[in-house]
């Protein structure tokens, strides 16, 4: 039988370089364990448990012709984050129901999705960890909260969170982990 562990896969969200990202709140708060940077190369980050922050910056708004990473302002609205630089590739969530509010984010590319999938299957190995797939990961999560066995986003704890799109990519390799 399997133990009753999570893996939390985190979005760093925008940051104009990493080690500005290693010296935020949000990092202190998340704590990860490793980063998957933007190439597929895996940092170490001196964080604890099986935390994995992948660079993304999250939410996207299309601003003079770029795809440029955004903020949520006062009134509920994305606006690009002024001097950021723009992301290569979008990746669109239906326009029918927006995703925290948004409907483009930075998509994950292949390098950082292999790098992921050789991550979770370690840990999942070595942590003997079991779990079934839960189609809640990118809201708040009942499962994650009850500290049951799985692998969730930070948005599974915290309605606040936006950092990581639940992207049809991720999505199937952690279901073709899940043992139910």
């Amino acid at each position: 039988m399997g133990s009753e562990q999570q893996i939390v896969i985190v979005g760093t969200g925008y940051w104009p370089n990493l080690k500005m990202y290693m010296a935020s709140v949000r990092h202190n708060q998340d704590h990860p364990a490793y980063m998957i940077l933007r190439d597929g190369t895996l940092e170490h980050c001196g964080g604890y448990g099986q935390v994995l922050a992948i660079e993304n910056a999250g939410p996207v708004v299309l601003h003079n012709g770029c795809w440029t990473p955004a903020f949520r302002n006062q009134d509920g609205k994305y606006q690009a984050i002024e001097g950021a630089q723009p992301v290569r590739v979008p990746y669109e969530f239906c326009s029918c129901s927006l995703y925290h509010g948004c409907q483009h984010y930075e998509y994950v590319g292949d390098k950082q999705l292999a790098t992921l999938r050789e991550v979770l299957k370690q840990w999942i190995f070595d942590f003997g960890i079991r779990y079934p797939y839960d189609n809640q990961i990118g809201e708040i999560c009942p499962r994650a909260q009850a500290g049951k066995s799985g692998i969730y986003f930070a948005s599974s704890f915290d309605k606040k969170r936006a950092d990581i799109h639940p992207q049809r990519e991720i999505i199937d390799i952690i279901k073709a982990f899940a043992t139910a």
